[in-house]
């Protein structure tokens, strides 16, 4: 994964006399990827304890379920974080430490919460013409990822739809210990891209995430398919498929402009 740099003296992208570096940083779930998922479903816990056994990890369905729960819940409890965010691979840790027989690999735990979340899928794909938008887009605009998301999964997930390499940056929440709509995860990104954030759009799909956190951070927002919209704050604009993106990000970020 892209690094998230140091902190970046004056204006990002700024260069006197050039065209304004540009950019589009996207939402992963819901923006690019449809996706679904049942955590609830008892046996999503049943195949994973089972599983777990054969790690030496021994522990009944029931009690595993409420395990991870008791830990999601005091990993959000004890951050300081108004926005506070979980790290499921910590999560994982922590129970296979407790009922762990031996140590278990790093690469088990991971394989692990791995198959809880195949287990729990129940929609998975790109949206159409995702993927291809892109790649159009890389040609004109710097493209980055800012996402709610858990990396244990996420990086193997955007693999598996052939994402990974389409940003120059990827920011996910569990690795920071916060998520949006904290306008740090944007600034981030932008930082890294070397972009002001008047010369970035963000698109997403949840206007109390996407739409508060993107225009806190100073950026404009194109909403993908939105939820229903009760922040009082409006979007750039909003797009029902990916067919019309391109035409809205073309308005929205001329390519002609310079600083003086």
């Amino acid at each position: 994964m892209p690094g998230l740099g140091a902190a970046v003296s004056g204006r990002p992208g700024e260069r006197k006399g050039e065209p304004a570096r540009r950019a589009v940083v996207f939402d992963l779930y819901g923006t690019l990827i449809d996706i679904r998922t049942d955590e609830g479903d008892p046996g999503v816990w049943g195949a994973l304890a089972q599983y777990l056994g054969y790690l030496g990890v021994v522990i009944a369905p029931e009690e595993l379920r409420s395990q991870y729960q008791k830990r999601v819940e005091f990993q959000l409890s004890s951050s300081p974080e108004r926005h506070a965010e979980v790290d499921v691979f910590a999560v994982f840790r922590d129970i296979f430490a407790a009922y762990g027989r031996a140590k278990v690999s790093r690469e088990k735990i991971i394989a692990a919460a791995m198959l809880f979340r195949s287990l729990s899928r129940r929609q998975f794909g790109l949206f159409p013409d995702a993927a291809a938008v892109l790649r159009r887009l890389r040609e004109r605009v710097a493209v980055g990822l800012v996402s709610d998301a858990q990396w244990v999964f996420t990086e193997a997930e955007l693999a598996i739809t052939g994402l990974r390499d389409l940003f120059e940056v990827r920011v996910l929440s569990s690795r920071l210990g916060y998520k949006k709509p904290d306008p740090r995860l944007f600034a981030k990104a932008l930082g890294v891209l070397h972009v002001a954030p008047e010369h970035a759009l963000y698109v997403g799909d949840n206007p109390a995430r996407d739409l508060v956190g993107s225009r806190r951070a100073g950026m404009r927002c194109i909403l993908f398919r939105p939820m229903e919209n009760t922040t009082g704050e409006r979007a750039a604009a909003s797009v029902g498929h990916y067919a019309e993106l391109e035409a809205a990000v073309d308005a929205l970020l001329p390519p002609a402009a310079h600083f003086p």
